[in-house]
């Protein structure tokens, strides 16, 4: 679980603090606000955590001397290979460090106090040309955690469930020779395998299944909808909305999300009519009911609507982070647990703005016709 993440001189943050809470955590704002930089940012150190976790495991059935080094070193190499997979940093790790600024902090917590570690990202040398480098702080308490399958998935803006031939041509390439991030092919390879015989949660998954008309199967990596009167249907003839739910059918199905897993998800609203985005709000509200960690982003009114509606019914509060841009142009975040003390909405004052100009609009035709 990801506690907390502290960003300074990162993309767009001058200072930016997050802590996550266990249950639901959305993050608001407009466009170029980082929304997608905060969930990337997250992602990368949850699969830094992880690979480092196995290097040192290696590390240790060889009895590789200096364990102090050994682990910051894992910590660096794994670090920095996530940020160039996950932000397509191939010109540099630098590009990462917010203009202006002469190196960027990476503050990470995990789920116990001592699972914690601290990075700097210093940027390219414009005098002497040399590029950038990552160091961990004297202060970073680098961590280990059990090795199995990673406990962390990002679900990207644009749909997985058609591009199920992504994962064997990603890794084909070098790295950055084929434009796409990680992401994708990292929750296509989660969305493989059968599915569990009783899936949990029992009642999340059945309603996925009422939504999207069926099951979702996987065969040489191609995905399906399969139902019991007709034959299945190949994913790319399912509604791309629909697909969003399909897609977190699997990971429920087949094991992947789990109470233990960290779900970062970004605009899960994208596709969906408002009617489904009602059916979306309580399935995320009933999953952080659960105890289901989800970090994600989006766009929409209408959706943080429905979970403040969900969280004031179930007693379940929301995390809020308000992202909006300061005086100065860096990005600043606004924490609160209940939406309607959120101070910085730019989709609220652009909805409130159109429902204004059409009530205005209606008044002046009515006058006309009468």
């Amino acid at each position: 679980m990801l506690k907390r993440l502290h960003l300074r001189n990162f993309t767009v943050f001058a200072d930016a603090e997050f802590e996550f809470g266990d249950g639901l955590n959305v993050l608001v704002g407009t466009n170029g606000t980082g929304k997608t930089h905060v969930l990337k940012a997250g992602y990368a150190a949850k699969i830094a955590q992880n690979d480092a976790s196995s290097f040192l495991e290696s590390a240790a059935a060889a009895n590789m001397p200096d364990f102090e080094l050994r682990d910051t070193t894992a910590w660096i190499l794994s670090l920095r290979q996530a940020l160039q997979d996950v932000f397509l940093l191939y010109e540099g790790i630098d590009s990462i460090v917010k203009r202006g600024a002469k190196k960027a902090d990476i503050n990470v917590s995990f789920d116990s106090f001592a699972d914690k570690a601290s990075f700097q990202i210093k940027s390219k040398d414009i005098i002497s040309g040399q590029t950038g480098s990552i160091v961990m702080n004297s202060e970073g308490v680098p961590l280990t955690q059990a090795m199995g399958s990673p406990r962390f998935v990002l679900i990207p803006a644009k749909e997985v469930l058609t591009l199920g031939w992504l994962p064997a041509v990603y890794d084909r390439y070098q790295k950055g020779d084929i434009r796409i991030d990680r992401t994708y092919p990292d929750v296509i390879r989660l969305l493989l395998g059968p599915s569990l015989r009783h899936p949990e949660p029992a009642y999340v998954v059945e309603n996925l299944v009422k939504l999207i008309g069926g099951k979702v199967e996987e065969d040489g990596g191609r995905f399906y909808l399969a139902t019991p009167e007709q034959s299945r249907l190949e994913m790319n003839l399912v509604a791309e909305g629909m697909r969003k739910f399909a897609t977190l059918y699997k990971l429920l199905a087949n094991g992947t999300l789990t109470p233990e897993t960290t779900l970062f998800w970004d605009e899960p609203e994208a596709n969906l009519n408002p009617a489904l985005l009602k059916e979306m709000a309580v399935i995320l509200t009933d999953l952080g009911q659960a105890g289901f960690q989800i970090i994600l982003a989006t766009h929409s009114l209408f959706l943080m609507r429905e979970l403040h509606i969900l969280a004031q019914q179930k007693k379940k509060p929301v995390r809020y982070f308000g992202l909006y841009k300061g005086e100065e142009g860096d990005v600043r975040v606004e924490r609160q647990d209940d939406l309607m003390q959120l101070q910085h909405i730019t989709a609220l004052d652009a909805e409130l703005a159109q429902t204004f100009d059409f009530e205005a609009a209606l008044d002046e035709e009515y006058a006309g016709d009468n």
